[in-house]
């Protein structure tokens, strides 16, 4: 069938509208009795068409992409949210155990309960253990005389003292023998004596008491520091002398002298003991090391989520007891961190879960440590043991499960790279579009969000490229990112805009991007600046660092020749009897564009064109003054085909529509394109037709 002579007219008019709803468009003054002459003239449209019906149109399926401002500009509005998006945990790790162990710990010495030893020597004993020397004294015993004077030396009278029960040997490293006489006598006496250990049959210490009055009491020391001592000890007297008495006294046989013998503040490096009650030993401090997987952070401080610490002993002595072991640097509710583990070798698990842990107790270290001090508690014996101050006790400390909440400190220099991506705003009515055009105030904003207590510089590349391969940078300059005040703060934002005064966006939206847009950079942290105590890094271990992108792309534009081009198929034979033809545009054009229009003849199959026709204005652009109004133009414009032209066009099975688009003034003039501006037009066709 064939097709009416202003088919092809239709085809033009519809692309010249570029796909607006028919509804825009008036049909009612084609003739509905159409008869075919060698030339007529016939309207065959009138259009109503505003910038927003055109644009709503042409790009249907992205309308959320085009706005306007207040006062009705166009512009287009895209963004990408998590243009990228970092947790901490992508450029820090965190341990999930830690391992430490004391090391073996000497016991060192036991301190027993003080020995307490008495014994009275009668004067009747005395006489007995002198071998005969003080016998005349017997015929004295209860006679009331004066009492005879008497000395003896060189003499070895024992006394035995009761067996000690607290152990049975022991070698001392500490203490003092403490020796107090009391002279019950009823005249003053001189004796010298030694302290004799019966066990390892030795003097252990000697002793002198120079003219005792009656009722008097002397004391003396001596240190025992470095001694053996078996419990069966005795008393040696080697003197014994008395001035006697000018005046009567009664004697009595049964009157005594007191010889006490007290072992106080006794160390026990090593001896046969029994331990009656129980008793805390002096423990000892030291430091664990935290280690990081990040070999240069030092951590202040962190708050557990999760965790538990697990304490292992291993004991060589025979005592029962614990370890007091105490994290005063790790506290859970304010209060330090104490388990007690038994010294049988059990072990002793804690929850850690809310631990609060301060790494920067030490003065000099102020980082990754944590102090424990420790002291033990020894059960009393059944019976005697073996003891040695060499004996030594382990604790193994493992944290388990570890996850972190929060940690503070001195992270070090951290980059990251953000790796290279790609974004098409997909704007349909752009990419028919071909060449270079400029709008004059393009912006592009980032919107930082970042919860990462770090400073940090960022340096970003975008490269914008069009379907013909060229590329154009944005060049943004550095920027900083907004760090919260502390770690209760939450997210701090901060956008930083890119525009015509700061970078190369104009340049850069000129391509225009019907391609793509990519980017790629870097962030750099703690890039300069000391990190102290007083001024941390400071986290959450589930904070982020995020760039969402914003592009308004207001329609003010500055354009000279940009072209455009859309294909549609015919059948060239249809047009076999139309030997010219002329499509006659009346505009009242409110929108500050010039448009040209040419039609070039394709087999759509070979590729292979045919010719082309004229490039021809069929639209003349609004005016706008130097302060922005824009005044309509009328024109009437004229797209002619000659025979040639027709010629070409029954060869063609497919048209390619190829315009070209300018701001006034041959695109020195911006051209703000604004929703209301529309075009008054009305279409008609002359054709001749070969009968």
């Amino acid at each position: 069938m064939k097709k009416s002579p202003f088919a092809i007219w239709l085809v033009l008019l519809l692309f010249l509208v570029n796909g607006c709803n028919l509804e825009g468009l008036d049909f009612d003054k084609l003739s509905g009795e159409v008869s075919l002459k060698p030339e007529f003239v016939a309207p065959i449209a009138k259009a109503n068409i505003t910038v927003w019906d055109l644009i709503q149109s042409a790009n249907d399926e992205n309308d959320d992409l085009i706005t306007k401002d207040p006062n009705g500009l166009i512009k287009i509005v895209y963004r990408e949210n998590d243009l990228f998006n970092y947790n901490v945990r992508d450029f820090l790790d965190f341990p999930g155990s830690q391992s430490f162990s004391s090391g073996n710990k000497v016991l060192g010495d036991i301190t027993p309960d003080d020995v307490h030893v008495s014994r009275n020597i009668s004067l009747n004993e005395l006489i007995n253990n002198t071998n005969g020397a003080l016998n005349d004294l017997r015929q004295f015993n209860g006679m009331t005389i004066p009492f005879p004077s008497t000395s003896l030396a060189n003499i070895v009278s024992k006394f035995s003292l009761d067996p000690i029960t607290d152990f049975t040997s022991i070698t001392i490293s500490k203490g003092s023998l403490g020796i107090v006489m009391e002279n019950k006598l009823k005249v003053p006496i001189t004796i010298q004596g030694n302290l004799f250990d019966l066990g390892n049959n030795r003097v252990i210490t000697e002793f002198t008491f120079t003219n005792l009055a009656p009722g008097e009491k002397k004391s003396s020391s001596a240190s025992l520091a470095g001694k053996q001592l078996s419990n069966t000890i005795e008393f040696r007297l080697t003197s014994f002398a008395t001035t006697g008495s000018t005046t009567p006294v009664t004697v009595n046989l049964a009157d005594y002298f007191k010889m006490d013998f007290n072992l106080t503040g006794l160390g026990i490096s090593q001896g046969n003991l029994i331990i009656k009650n129980s008793q805390t030993l002096e423990g000892s401090s030291d430091v664990f090391k935290f280690d990081f997987p990040e070999p240069d952070l030092k951590a202040f401080s962190a708050v557990l989520k999760k965790g538990t610490i697990l304490v292992k002993t291993t004991n060589t002595s025979k005592m029962t007891g614990s370890v007091n072991f105490t994290l005063n640097e790790i506290k859970k509710n304010g209060v330090p961190l104490q388990i007690n583990v038994p010294l049988s070798g059990s072990s002793t698990s804690v929850d850690l879960a809310g631990a609060n842990i301060n790494f920067a107790s030490d003065p000099v270290v102020l980082y990754n440590q944590i102090p424990y001090v420790y002291s033990l508690t020894v059960n009393s014996t059944a019976g005697f043991i073996n003891y040695s101050a060499t004996d030594v006790i382990k604790m193994d400390i493992t944290l388990n499960g570890l996850e972190f909440k929060s940690i503070t400190g001195d992270f070090g220099k951290r980059s990251i790279t953000v790796d290279p991506g790609v974004f098409d705003m997909n704007v349909d009515m752009l990419s028919k579009i071909d060449g270079g055009f400029k709008l004059a105030n393009p912006k592009l904003e980032l919107i930082i969000r970042n919860s990462i207590g770090m400073p940090a510089t960022v340096d970003l590349e975008f490269t914008a490229s069009n379907n013909d391969g060229n590329t154009a940078e944005l060049n943004p300059p550095l920027f900083t990112i907004p760090v919260p005040a502390n770690l209760n703060a939450g997210i701090a934002t901060k956008s930083v805009v890119f525009d015509r005064t700061n970078s190369n966006i104009v340049n850069f939206i000129a391509l225009p991007p019907t391609s793509e847009i990519s980017y790629s950079g870097k962030v750099d942290f703690n890039a300069a600046g000391a990190v102290t105590q007083l001024n941390p890094n400071f986290l959450d271990v589930d904070a982020t660092f995020a760039i969402d992108m914003a592009m308004e792309l207001p329609m003010e534009l500055q354009i000279s020749n940009l072209s455009f081009k859309d294909t549609t198929g015919i059948e060239g034979g249809d047009y076999e009897n139309i030997e010219t033809a002329d499509l006659i545009v009346n505009a009242n054009n409110g929108i500050p564009l010039d448009i040209e229009m040419q039609l070039l003849f394709v087999d759509t199959i070979s590729h292979q064109q045919y010719g082309a026709s004229k490039l021809t204005k069929i639209m003349s652009a609004a005016k706008v003054s130097s302060t922005g109004v824009i005044t309509p133009f009328q024109s009437s414009h004229t797209f002619s085909l000659d025979k040639a032209e027709m010629e070409n066009l029954r060869k063609a099975n497919g048209l390619v529509f190829s315009g070209k688009i300018s701001s006034p003034d041959s695109g020195t003039t911006v051209a703000p394109i604004y929703s209301d501006s529309k075009i008054e037009m009305n279409v008609v066709i002359k054709s001749k037709i070969n009968l």
